[in-house]
């Protein structure tokens, strides 16, 4: 009761705040540190009237609402001294029948019945004393809980060449390295081997709108199977696949026909509305492809539907999600390529027909090595690790064993142990590398803590990974000075043509920027398909092909002779002045 009430507080509060508020269009380099010093309003505030930014950072472009100074004032002041009273209140109203939003502005009662798929008539009857023209800005209602996803395991999509008022996103080819220095850039935070069970406690009751809007852009149909694989023959599952365009199947967890949040559904859901976008585009582009889409939340279901469903007229399996599931389905289906979007664990590798799209941290160490060594001259070379990748950190002091026989490598745990390299003789500093193998933040902190407290010209920072403590003002001016160098899967260049086509697109079809789910669903289901052919065929000089996409590049070897294709892409990026 007491998070409930936390929740209709902070929807009253904010109510207040955009009864008496601005806009503003985030443009390239502005901070939410330096749009609360602008509009004289606290960062709290700002999340309050935006509160897409608890989950995130800022993104170019987006409308942010600005809150009335003294409207923040009133909100707090009423925060301060009506808690006790209104606890009572809501201790009083709130029903499991109903959960409240914020009209937000354009919002409409019909647009509000599509996107939490309920009718205008019940809207009402919860809302007597809504004004008969409709809702007002800031306005909290009540809706309908039980207004929901529909209950099903399976739908189906026909994605045709008719032409939609879409502009075309086209492959780019390139056999070359691609090296991107840049000061001011847009970041999708990395997630290494399986995202999903990093981020599945991260704050995302603030997704739940987002969520609903995606599902209702793009509404599942019913003429799927219908909650059990079992229902249907063989014949009638594969009815929908015929043999004029590719054939795929997705699963995903949806979570169909639940209320509560989930993790694994806010993940599913951005996930589909990158790879219903990458449909789209490649059907301008006169690709035909039929969609079978899974819901695979419930793993006893997932295992029935991988034994029973007919793949023989599949050409494509994007999915699932989780490396266990992944291994279920590879060992039942042999031939047909399974995409892993996320994972790239070393289970995975003996299955070849597996592709793992998410770069290995071995290959990762192979690149950073060689870019180090491009040009290293006799340097010393610490290498900073987490217990997580003592082994990645021995592999690449081994590579540079290897090629630099003399090489003197220091491995430690503790950053505190990098020293300056003095000469004695002449008192000057050598210049050392300080290379960082962590996704921890405590050891992140403590290795930019001794980097930054020596001279630009006394070392040279290097990262086998992007982490989010590199915008951090107490670090950022002092790593583009020492020309940080790091490798990152996710990096989005918001300035290139390509990226900013694909970002405009989805906020034009979403009306919010694109997460790193999203983006994610858009590149692997836009690269793959546009390396099958129209028989549904990947061949092997097409999969060793290196393609950019809108996060990273993408080009594949198998792992060994009988192995998984294994992406052997990342990108390098250095801050630069």
């Amino acid at each position: 009761m007491k998070k409930q009430f936390n929740t209709l507080l902070l929807l009253f509060i904010s109510s207040l705040m955009l009864s008496q508020q601005q806009k503003h269009t985030v443009m390239a380099k502005e901070t939410l540190y330096g749009l609360s010093k602008k509009y004289n309003v606290s960062i709290d505030d700002l999340k309050k009237v935006n509160p897409q930014l608890n989950s995130r950072t800022l993104q170019i472009g987006e409308i942010l609402n600005i809150p009335d100074k003294k409207a923040s004032s009133k909100a707090n002041e009423y925060l301060t001294s009506n808690t006790a009273n209104n606890t009572q209140n809501i201790e009083n109203t709130q029903n499991l029948d109903y959960f409240y939003i914020t009209v937000e502005p354009k919002q409409t009662l019909y647009g509000l019945s599509k996107k939490y798929h309920t009718t205008i008539k019940s809207i009402i009857a919860l809302n007597p004393a809504m004004d008969k023209n409709g809702p007002k800005i800031g306005e909290i209602l009540k809706i309908p809980a039980n207004s929901s996803l529909e209950n099903s395991n399976a739908y189906n999509h026909v994605y045709s060449d008719d032409k939609k008022d879409q502009e075309e996103l086209k492959i780019n080819n390139s056999d070359s390295k691609e090296e991107i220095n840049i000061k001011d850039k847009k970041e999708l935070t990395s997630a290494k081997d399986d995202p999903i069970e990093t981020n599945k406690k991260e704050n995302i009751e603030n997704q739940n709108d987002k969520e609903s809007d995606i599902l209702s852009k793009n509404k599942l149909p019913e003429n799927g199977l219908q909650n059990d694989a079992k229902d249907q023959s063989s014949s009638q599952a594969d009815s929908e696949f015929r043999k004029d365009g590719v054939n795929v199947v997705l699963f995903l967890p949806f979570h169909t026909g639940e209320s509560s949040v989930n993790p694994e559904r806010r993940i599913a859901t951005q996930f589909y509305s990158g790879v219903k976008l990458a449909l789209d585009s490649l059907s301008n582009r006169g690709k035909r492809v039929h969609v079978k889409i899974f819901d695979t939340s419930n793993d006893n279901k997932f295992r029935e539907i991988v034994n029973t469903y007919d793949f023989s007229n599949t050409n494509l399996i994007i999915g699932p999600l989780f490396k266990s599931n992944l291994l279920t389905l590879a060992d039942k289906i042999k031939k047909i390529p399974i995409i892993s979007p996320f994972s790239s664990s070393d289970d995975l590798d003996e299955h070849e027909n597996l592709i793992l799209y998410n770069t290995k941290d071995q290959i990762l160490a192979e690149k950073v090595t060689d870019e180090m060594l491009k040009k290293y001259s006799n340097e010393k070379i610490y290498i900073v690790y987490d217990e997580e990748h003592f082994k990645t950190a021995q592999f690449i002091q081994s590579l540079i064993k290897d090629r630099k026989n003399n090489a003197e490598v220091i491995l430690t745990k503790n950053a505190e142990d990098i020293k300056p390299d003095q000469n004695l003789v002449t008192e000057e500093y050598n210049k050392i590398y300080a290379l960082l193998i962590s996704n921890q933040d405590p050891v992140i902190n403590k290795y930019l803590d001794t980097i930054t407290s020596f001279e630009t010209n006394q070392v040279q920072p290097i990262s086998l990974f992007y982490s989010s403590l590199f915008d951090n003002k107490k670090y950022e001016e002092k790593l583009i000075n020492f020309g940080l160098l790091y490798l990152d899967t996710n990096y989005v260049n918001e300035f290139g043509f390509n990226e900013q086509k694909m970002m405009n697109l989805y906020k034009k079809k979403y009306c919010h920027m694109p997460d790193k789910y999203a983006i994610t669903g858009f590149d692997v289901t836009y690269d793959i398909l546009s390396r099958v052919d129209e028989k549904g065929n990947l061949s092997n000089a097409i999969m060793k092909a290196e393609s950019k996409q809108v996060s990273n590049k993408y080009s594949f070897r198998r792992i060994n002779k009988n192995g998984a294709w294994v992406n052997q892409e990342a990108r390098i990026i250095q801050l630069l002045k």
